[in-house]
């Protein structure tokens, strides 16, 4: 089987629980960081893409975005799976006809996404929850391409999960962990300590944190279980 591709941004946007799953199932991967000029791999030499988030805007004038949608287009074509987050998710979004915007409410902590699609194949007959709480780190969002299927809804940013053809995209952070949220609230120190209406302070998005991120798990895992199946199709 080829490798699944994870690609980084920056150097704060790590993969988290995301490998930590996938070597739970013993999945070969290869990260590539676009911050250190490591260049993207070709749809050929994978099996599935992984695409992490960004501290900069999709709609910004970066030479490697367009180099990035036009290897998610490919991957698309070919029925190769995609997994955008965050700014990942507005790449993919945008890539197909959508649109990324500054949202109406900026979003920093754990907020609750609803599940649009209770019943779509993806979630393979799992009970799903109306709701649940996602960690949130985002001040855009994007619109649902034209044919795309929602998946999740958020009460203040809208749209926060699509599938298109073999591409899917969220804009919540399914791969954070304890310490990821730690060292991004430290490192953007100025975004949140000012809380608002959609923006935590740092105590309060680690307060429980554990519990909240074991309860977003049951529902994620199945997103990263879909990545895998797919990709394992990939010869």
């Amino acid at each position: 089987m080829k490798p699944l591709y994870i690609i980084s941004h920056v150097a704060c946007s790590r993969p988290g629980y995301f490998c930590e799953y996938l070597d739970s199932r013993n999945v070969d991967y290869v990260r590539v960081s676009i911050e250190s000029g490591e260049s993207l791999p070709t749809p050929d030499s994978l099996s599935g893409l992984v695409l992490l988030g960004a501290p900069i805007s999709v709609n910004s004038d970066q030479p490697w975005i367009e180099r990035e949608m036009a290897l998610v287009r490919s991957c698309a074509e070919r029925g190769i799976p995609v997994f955008g987050i965050c700014f990942g998710g507005q790449l993919i979004s945008k890539a197909f006809g959508g649109r990324v915007f500054p949202s109406s409410t900026i979003q920093i902590g754990w907020h609750p996404v609803a599940v649009a699609a209770q019943r779509h194949a993806l979630f393979n007959g799992t009970r799903l929850p109306d709701r649940f709480d996602a960690f949130e780190w985002h001040e855009e969002s994007f619109s649902l391409p034209p044919g795309a299927v929602p998946l999740f809804n958020g009460d203040e940013a809208g749209n926060q999960g699509f599938l298109y053809k073999s591409c899917l995209a969220v804009q919540f952070h399914p791969e954070v962990t304890a310490e990821i949220i730690e060292e991004w609230a430290a490192r953007y120190e100025a975004c949140v300590d000012k809380p608002t209406e959609g923006i935590q302070d740092y105590r309060e998005m680690l307060l429980d944190v554990d519990t909240k991120l074991a309860a977003m798990r049951q529902m994620t895992d199945l997103l990263f279980e879909w990545l895998i199946e797919r990709s394992r199709q990939i010869s």
